[in-house]
């Protein structure tokens, strides 16, 4: 016959077990994590603190403009910006962050101006969405692209045509024909 106490003990054991695991479990997934957050993850209201804290990383701002029903920027949300291979070579190079072109609240510009974010979209020519702006470590506009969807290959050939400043030689449709074919 089993002592009551030794069932109590032995279910307290399997808990702190599983409490165990389950601690493990979590400090494992949660610090092997990448070491740039998921592309474009965060809303921003602030370009001119965006650039600071790029330019302290290393890297260059890349602005997400969406809309919320616009169905390529759900398709590159959720078929690019999740892929490991754009976090890990965009992310490299650039700082992302995303803006929403209806929110009705105020958005500072890379210079530290605070205006709407429909006139902060018109003085960078955004016309449409999805579309991205790329930015120096100045806050300059460096390159500004809106279009259609683009698969993963595709959204990278799109970072280094910015970063190489390619843009000075080709148009992004030229560079990406070019550079598919080798």
């Amino acid at each position: 016959m089993t002592h009551p106490a030794c069932t109590a003990c032995t279910a307290a054991f399997s808990l702190r077990r599983y409490a165990r695991l389950f601690f493990l479990f979590f400090f494992v997934f949660f610090t092997s994590a990448p070491a740039f957050a998921a592309l474009f993850g965060v809303e921003v209201r602030d370009l001119a603190a965006e650039v600071r804290h790029a330019r302290a990383e290393g890297r260059r701002l890349v602005v997400f403009f969406e809309l919320p029903d616009c169905p390529n920027c759900l398709k590159m949300k959720r078929e690019v910006f999740s892929s490991p291979k754009a976090e890990k070579d965009f992310g490299r190079a650039y700082r992302s962050v995303r803006v929403n072109l209806a929110s009705p609240l105020p958005l500072t510009d890379t210079r530290g101006v605070e205006r709407s974010v429909l006139e902060v979209a018109e003085v960078l020519h955004i016309s449409g969405a999805p579309s991205f702006a790329f930015f120096a470590h100045d806050g300059s506009l460096e390159y500004r692209y809106t279009g259609e969807f683009l698969r993963v290959p595709e959204f990278l050939r799109l970072g280094r045509y910015v970063a190489e400043a390619r843009y000075e030689e080709h148009s992004f449709y030229d560079y990406k024909n070019l550079s598919s074919k080798h």
